[in-house]
């Protein structure tokens, strides 16, 4: 899943005519990059949740031909980023777990690596992380299991960054959830007390650029 809905603040005046999926990064839009990363790590069917603009991604993607499936679902409430999950359940309920990314992230990173570690350990879910500089840290168990997220300000020694890609339990649909504007990590903090494990996993030294920012789009 491609989570697309965003209404792109940080890329304005850019989305005050078009959807963030849209915007140009490398040449291309950058749903282009992400659904052509998701080809390559061997995904066979893609979902795209749009909301801002959602038209004009409806639009764009039935006018190119993809090498693959790819459904889109409108968001006529716009969900977050934990809400936009739960609201594919059509999708993945049947699914044993199934790939999230966030539309405005570049990474030279194998997605294979973490599909294999999640698929071998068999967590709830598995998070992308990264020691590097953030405002929004997450905080993990020496274990590297999720705690939840703390600010830049915090003394916790475990503290990641997240690379904005997840692998998730086809389970989620079935832990009672309501679909609302929910974050994500909202939506874990919920799966915690229900005994879920969420890991992280280290992507080390990969490249990774947050796209949502203006000043990354070069």
């Amino acid at each position: 899943m491609i989570l697309s809905a965003g209404y792109g603040t940080r890329l304005k005046p850019i989305t005050d005519r078009i959807p963030k999926a849209l915007v140009v990064y490398k040449s291309k839009p950058l749903i282009n990059n992400q659904i052509e990363r998701l080809v390559k790590a061997g995904i066979d069917e893609i979902v795209i949740n749009a909301h801002h603009f959602s038209d004009k991604i409806s639009e764009y993607i039935k006018s190119r031909t993809f090498r693959i499936k790819i459904n889109v679902i409108v968001e006529e409430q716009i969900l977050g980023t934990g809400g936009g999950i739960l609201n594919a359940k059509k999708y993945f309920e049947k699914e044993k777990s199934f790939l999230v990314i966030n539309v405005d992230v570049d990474t030279d990173s194998d997605l294979g690596d973490i599909i294999n570690y999640h698929n071998e350990n068999d967590w709830f879910a598995t998070i992308a992380i990264q020691k590097r500089k953030t405002t929004r840290y997450i905080e993990f168990s020496n274990e590297m299991i999720l705690c939840g997220r703390v600010n830049e300000k915090s003394s916790g020694e475990n503290l990641f960054a997240f690379n904005g890609i997840h692998i998730i339990s086809g389970e989620i649909f079935s832990q009672g959830l309501e679909i609302k504007y929910i974050d994500i990590f909202d939506l874990y903090s919920e799966l915690i007390k229900k005994g879920k494990i969420i890991k992280g996993f280290d992507m080390g030294n990969s490249f990774f650029k947050d796209i949502g920012k203006m000043e990354n789009l070069i």
